[in-house]
């Protein structure tokens, strides 16, 4: 073959390939990506440039850009779901109150009512599950009041309102992400997407990904509706705890009683055989002997060593993968015994020694981080690492060891860090529409763009509150509290 014959073959084939790519298009052989959907601006410039990016991102990944554009078309930010998300309240009620608020005649009885209307459905999801139908009942009545709570949001509002708002904005993008698979394979209509303002679908209070992977078609209708079939729902919450590890026949708690002299630093959360609890000395309260001594147990003192002591099981602790919160796993297991007739805790609650406020506790976290015990970030929430602080503070005076704050332990924290009175604490109270007008004048002028001053709080004025309160350095709340307009003052006289 001579050299000008290939010369000849090659330009051949190379205008054949020219003359196929100008007829087909450049794309041919490649999967063209959709193009994303477009909006109408939401009056939002912050939230209309979030959205279309999520838009985008959601159709690279798959997600129907039809389905996406009818989610989001004509949403806009909802400054109640903010509220909410950022309420943060002063007071943090005592254990007691919680579960007094929550275990109440109302709830058993309508549990009860319930339980006799679709018992054989009960019966038969307890016998799939293996999870007793009173825990299910104590979650459902926890959770939507067994389907009578209102759900007052469209779920596309409120999670896009989250996901912009920023502070988890992952986790909320990949819910949304959830709700458009959902419709995109018509698990559930559009017009039927009523949540709560966190996003929770329907009466078991699903988050959208846990709809997907969890959600049960109990009577085979072709729909997972955990809306208004309540077959459905009993079984989607039954396989729920199950899936998280639920153990069939074993307990969730007891109450105990503990011997005198008894060490309450091992209320630690450790989990220990009941036959070693058994030799220090704790029994069940009714005095019924230990039967499943090879289980293991934490000791758990939900009001420190003057109140109720109880023995955690696994069981517990699958409960709180529903909530991650004691007092939630405690009362959906007194409900579940009130269903059952059985009584509740023996061993009253220690209300004389009261509950700390959340700015005492942030005071007490504070003492103790000053004194060497470390209690974590001061931010008012009592969780593990502050009781493990004030366990180690007691151990260190010789007081009983149990992690609960009292008033009493606070005074006490404040003469070891040679405070004899506490300076009185700042609450923010909410500004009326004139001190509102002021902030928005005095943010304006600083240049964080409040929008007209006519003391409506909207989302830009909530966005220039909280860019002011990251320049100095305050907590991020997006309030118009008065002490942020007596900084945005202080800030102006400069």
């Amino acid at each position: 073959m001579t050299k000008g014959y290939l010369k000849m073959a090659r330009a051949l084939i190379l205008a054949a390939a020219v003359s196929l790519a100008i007829a087909c298009g450049p794309s041919t052989g490649l999967a063209q990506t959709p193009q994303p959907p477009t909006f109408q601006t939401s009056g939002n410039r912050a939230f209309d440039e979030w959205r279309d990016e999520f838009a985008r991102r959601a159709v690279q990944r798959g997600r129907d850009p039809a389905v996406i554009g009818r989610l989001l078309a004509g949403v806009t930010p909802d400054d109640r779901v903010i509220e909410l998300d950022q309420r943060q309240p002063e007071f943090v009620s005592p254990v007691w109150d919680y579960v007094t608020n929550r275990v109440t005649e109302r709830r058993i009885n309508d549990g009860r009512a319930l339980k006799t209307e679709i018992q054989s459905t009960l019966d038969a999801v307890q016998q799939r599950y293996g999870v007793p139908q009173g825990i299910i009942l104590g979650i459902w009545g926890l959770e939507s009041n067994y389907g009578g709570a209102d759900l007052n949001w469209d779920v596309q509002t409120a999670l896009a309102t989250l996901a912009y708002e920023g502070r988890r904005r992952e986790q909320f993008e990949g819910y949304l992400m959830a709700v458009a698979e959902m419709v995109e394979r018509g698990l559930a209509d559009q017009q039927q997407l009523r949540s709560s303002w966190a996003g929770a679908l329907g009466q078991p209070q699903f988050m959208p990904d846990v709809y997907l992977t969890t959600a049960v078609d109990w009577d085979g209708d072709g729909h997972r509706d955990i809306w208004t079939n309540r077959g459905d729902v009993a079984a989607s919450i039954g396989n729920y705890l199950q899936d998280r590890g639920w153990r069939r026949d074993e307990p969730v708690f007891e109450e105990v009683t503990l011997p005198s002299n008894f060490d309450y630093a091992l209320a630690d959360g450790t989990m220990r055989p009941i036959a070693d609890w058994s030799g220090r000395g704790v029994r069940r309260i009714d005095g019924v002997t230990w039967d499943q001594t090879n289980l293991s147990a934490q000791l758990f003192l939900p009001a420190g060593a003057n109140g109720p002591a109880l023995m955690l099981y696994h069981n517990f602790g699958v409960i709180r993968r529903y909530n991650n919160s004691d007092r939630y796993a405690l009362v959906v297991a007194l409900l579940a015994r009130a269903f059952d007739g059985r009584s509740g805790l023996v061993y009253d609650w220690p209300r004389a020694a009261g509950s700390l406020n959340r700015e005492q506790i942030v005071e007490l976290q504070t003492l103790l981080n000053g004194l060497g015990y470390d209690s974590g970030n001061p931010d008012g929430l009592f969780g593990s690492g502050t009781r493990r602080a004030v366990r180690n503070y007691q151990s260190a005076q010789s007081l009983p060891a149990d992690g609960f704050p009292t008033t009493a332990l606070l005074i006490r924290i404040r003469q070891s860090a040679g405070i004899s009175q506490p300076e009185p604490a700042r609450v923010p109270h909410g500004l009326q529409r004139s001190g509102i007008r002021e902030l928005q004048r005095l943010l304006n002028r600083q240049g964080y763009s409040a929008g007209r001053a006519d003391g409506v709080i909207g989302a830009r004025t909530r966005d220039a509150i909280r860019a002011f309160e990251r320049a100095q350095g305050m907590e991020v709340r997006g309030r118009a509290t008065d002490v942020v307009l007596e900084r945005a003052r202080e800030a102006g006289r400069r």
